[in-house]
């Protein structure tokens, strides 16, 4: 199977609409399904604000050419595993954070394969 670099940023764009929508109409899950933390009203208003940056990023590679819109999809799969599923597991930055399973394990490993396609789609 040849990963297109076309349908890489398809699949990227929509993973992350999905992210942003829910950050934006229900920031509280983002706190809730991934951490043995109470939903406070001040993550809740960092979390809701980040849905536009998220949102416009999605928009903002369907209209790039497919290769560069590849590869900033690939860069920001992997510094969005570094900065938020694999640091809450293994704390390097942020240590000790309550993590919650089994659900995080769904963005520790979708960061790894939203990577990993993207490198693939980048060699096609």
């Amino acid at each position: 199977m040849i990963l297109t670099s076309e349908s890489y940023v398809k699949a990227f764009a929509g993973i992350f609409g999905v992210y942003g929508l829910q950050m934006g109409l229900l920031p509280g899950k983002m706190v809730t399904d991934h951490f043995e933390a109470p939903a406070t009203p001040l993550l809740k208003f960092w979390i809701r604000g980040q849905a536009v940056s998220l949102l416009g990023l999605c928009y903002c590679v369907t209209e790039m050419p497919s290769e560069k819109a590849a590869l900033v999809g690939t860069v920001c799969s992997f510094a969005i595993g570094v900065l938020y599923p694999w640091n809450a597991k293994f704390g390097y930055i942020t240590p000790n954070l309550p993590v919650k399973y089994p659900m995080h394990y769904v963005p520790e490993v979708l960061m790894g394969v939203l990577t990993a396609l993207g490198v693939a789609s980048l060699s096609n």
